[in-house]
């Protein structure tokens, strides 16, 4: 009898080149995976196509993977990923740091947001202290000020505080994931 020859798929490659760079053996990733040795090498030969999510979790754990990312590969769908009763059970070490990376990422581009934003109100703060001087200036010199001058600083002065109007983009916000924060 004639046994079938698979392929391995994209999940076991990456898993093998993974476990590979880091220098240690099918029966090693087993062990820190807590899993059976067999079971690792059908997973990188491509002949166990939709593993156990248990399995995939302490493979992303010994081989700093992304658990999402292993389950996509191995065919969960959106909702077998997202929404499940404990979704923190369903993120591995490299997920919280994929999170913690768009979470900075997010806070820099917010604070570096609010920085121009007050730049800004500074540089209308100074037209606005200019036109000021002026027209003190013209009234302690008893001079007219021309309604031209004063129109063209206040244009000025709507055209530069015209980007501090303009609604914040709450894209840069992450949207809330309660697997976070644990209510326990």
């Amino acid at each position: 009898m004639l046994k079938k020859k698979t392929t391995p798929t994209e999940l076991g490659i990456l898993i093998s080149e993974n476990r590979e760079k880091i220098g240690i053996s099918q029966r090693e990733l087993a062990r820190q995976a807590n899993m059976d040795c067999a079971e690792v090498s059908r997973i990188e030969s491509g002949k166990r196509i939709k593993p156990n999510i248990l399995y995939l979790k302490g493979i992303a754990e010994t081989l700093n993977l992304s658990l999402v990312k292993l389950m996509t590969l191995a065919g969960y769908n959106d909702i077998e990923i997202n929404w499940g009763k404990d979704i923190s059970d369903k993120r591995s070490r490299r997920d919280y740091q994929n999170i913690m990376k768009q979470h900075q990422k997010a806070f820099v581009d917010i604070a570096e947001n609010m920085e121009q934003r007050r730049m800004n109100a500074f540089a209308c703060k100074g037209v606005i202290a200019d036109l000021i001087d002026k027209i003190e200036l013209a009234k302690i010199e008893s001079k007219e000020i021309s309604n031209d001058v004063i129109l063209e600083d206040l244009k000025e002065l709507l055209t530069m505080i015209q980007p501090n109007l303009q609604k914040f983009d709450k894209s840069m916000y992450l949207k809330y994931d309660r697997a976070l924060f644990d209510n326990k």
